[in-house]
């Protein structure tokens, strides 16, 4: 199972989520040592069950040299925009307090979150929906990555009223399309975005169609879900332009996590140029904070250190009754871990 807020990594997580826990421990705590991670996911290990724990954590141990090699790796792939640091021993995670209001670190710790929340049931804080919030980053990034005369719109917000209304902007935008023609002319209209969530192009002074464009999609959380496939712009076109594109557009997918670099290549062929968090990070120059800042700060308060509470693992056997346990001494405050605050915004 994945590692989601408010539980911890469970023996099994891999890499990334390590890293991700690492630097939610140290955005809390502002440091953060192998020891201390290793002693956390020890303890949880031990309150699990009882085989296996030196196993566990013995894993935990061997693991963590490559926790932190991810973590270098996503401090150069950031270009100076990682909000963290090792020290000179590659063993303690720093949180760069100082850069706090950075747009990089603003901008990298809200997709820390967006990663670790569950975006399904947490996604509201201060009436701000953190899943909107990668669209309209999403769009102002892919115009920084396009250059200065790139322009950029978010498909859902863009233009008030129906599915047809934001059909039509998008053709006079484009200057493509000729306009809104439903292919189903007798069906009725159920298509909300049609998995389109942003747009960008490069326009040319003569407004003639043939140009540069990228139909974008966004993903909050821990897996695509299968969603890196599903939009396609030339078949978008011909269920509801007039007239196709004379030039296919390209495709882009947005994604909140950090990812698995095993999987980069296979997972580009399927979802286009991927932008995941870092690459995100990397174009986010001037991008306008204010409502992510606030998005995360909350977020970032709805849960505390605090008892331990452990991931569900469905593959886990009950335990033996008639097996004798050990009793454990009582839980220093030390020992606390994540727990949920009831009362956040």
């Amino acid at each position: 199972m994945p590692f989601k807020l408010p539980y911890l990594p469970s023996a099994r997580a891999n890499t990334y989520e390590l890293a991700d826990f690492a630097e939610i421990l140290a955005w809390k705590q502002s440091k953060v040592s192998e020891r201390e991670i290793i002693s956390i996911l020890g303890r949880t290990s031990d309150n699990s069950h009882n085989d296996g724990v030196n196993d566990d954590e013995e894993e935990t141990t061997n693991i963590l040299p490559l926790v932190m090699n991810e973590i270098d790796r996503r401090l150069n792939a950031c270009r100076r925009g990682y909000p963290f640091e090792l020290d000179r021993t590659g063993t303690v995670l720093h949180y760069r307090q100082e850069d706090e209001s950075s747009i990089a670190s603003v901008v990298y710790r809200y997709l820390l979150l967006s990663t670790r929340l569950n975006m399904l049931t947490n996604k509201l804080h201060r009436g701000i929906d953190g899943t909107k919030v990668l669209e309209k980053l999403a769009a102002h990034v892919i115009k920084c990555y396009l250059g200065s005369r790139a322009e950029s719109i978010v498909f859902g917000t863009a233009k008030s009223g129906g599915f047809q209304e934001k059909v039509r902007f998008l053709c006079n935008s484009l200057n493509e399309g000729a306009g809104f023609r439903q292919l189903d002319r007798d069906s009725d209209i159920n298509a909300n975005d049609d998995k389109l969530d942003t747009v960008a192009w490069i326009p040319f002074s003569d407004k003639l169609s043939g140009q540069l464009i990228i139909f974008g999609q966004c993903k909050t959380g821990s897996s695509s879900d299968g969603l890196e496939s599903q939009l396609q712009p030339v078949s978008f076109a011909k269920r509801w332009f007039i007239e196709p594109f004379l030039v296919d557009p390209l495709r882009a997918f947005f994604v909140s996590e950090s990812m698995d670099h095993k999987f980069w290549k296979s997972f580009s062929v399927s979802a286009g140029i991927v932008f995941d968090r870092c690459r995100i990070v990397d174009f986010c120059d001037n991008f306008e904070i204010a409502e992510t800042n606030l998005w995360t700060e909350t977020a970032f308060k709805s849960f505390n250190i605090g008892d331990l509470r452990e991931t569900p693992d469905p593959k886990s056997k009950p335990r033996s009754k008639s097996k004798p346990r050990s009793k454990s001494k009582p839980r220093s405050k030390s020992s606390s871990i994540i727990k949920t605050n009831p009362k956040s915004e």
